[in-house]
């Protein structure tokens, strides 16, 4: 990978298009939790479909927040990064070397 592919600028705005997907996600579920009528839904089969689902769909926003963290950090490594040494190589721990 090229160094430098992925700005601060292009990082911000994959967390943006996470974020508001993900909370026009949460809106929608919050809305899929009444009926036609505005009466909750009560049957608990249905309704615990329904958070699996919003959690299966939320973590995949979560994922590309992780990844583009990671991609950035990847990508503006330089070669004397303290940061690169730990976090790919030579991780240390309280009883010496991991």
């Amino acid at each position: 990978m090229a160094k430098n592919e992925l700005t601060k600028s292009d990082l911000g705005s994959k967390y943006m298009i996470a974020t508001v997907r993900a909370h026009e996600l949460i809106t929608e579920f919050y809305e899929d939790l009444f009926d036609q009528d505005g009466n909750p839904r009560t049957d608990p089969g249905n309704v615990s479909k329904m958070c699996s689902g919003i959690c299966l769909i939320i973590s995949e926003e979560l994922d590309l927040v992780r990844d583009s963290a990671y991609e950035y950090f990847e990508a503006n490594l330089d070669d004397k990064s303290e940061q690169e040494a730990l976090f790919l190589f030579n991780r240390k721990s309280s009883r010496g070397k991991i």
